[in-house]
């Protein structure tokens, strides 16, 4: 199961991050996902939910950064693409617009923790 695989790396990260700053809990976590990795936010929020539970991150609210696919030519050209009509939602064309070259995708395929959020330390904490 790809979505759990990708939720357990976010988890393990996030849970060594909030340990490196002595912290027992994590209020939120922020996640860059882009669109041509094909996982939804529904479906690693699901899988989060199920795995936190015991852990620093068991409250923690999930937010998701959508990041757009964008490429890359040999030609010079480089921007955001533009989706395959009729395959997959959000599959990102692969051919230069200028040159019809295959593009390096530059952005797109994230699926990575951006951000916690940990209580502030009192003085008495710290």
């Amino acid at each position: 199961m790809h979505e759990l695989t990708a939720a357990n790396r976010l988890l393990e990260a996030a849970l060594e991050a909030a340990s490196e700053r002595n912290a027992g809990r994590i209020d939120r976590l922020t996640v860059e996902l882009g669109t041509a990795t094909h996982l939804t936010a529904d479906q690693l929020r699901f899988c989060l939910d199920a795995i936190t539970e015991g852990t620093a991150a068991a409250e923690a609210t999930v937010e998701f950064d959508r990041v757009e696919p964008a490429g890359a030519c040999e030609c010079g050209w480089s921007g955001p693409t533009e989706p395959i009509d009729g395959v997959v939602p959000d599959a990102p064309s692969l051919r230069c617009p200028d040159c019809g070259r295959r593009l390096s995708l530059r952005a797109g395929r994230e699926c990575r923790l951006s951000a916690i959020e940990i209580p502030e330390r009192t003085e008495t904490e710290q």
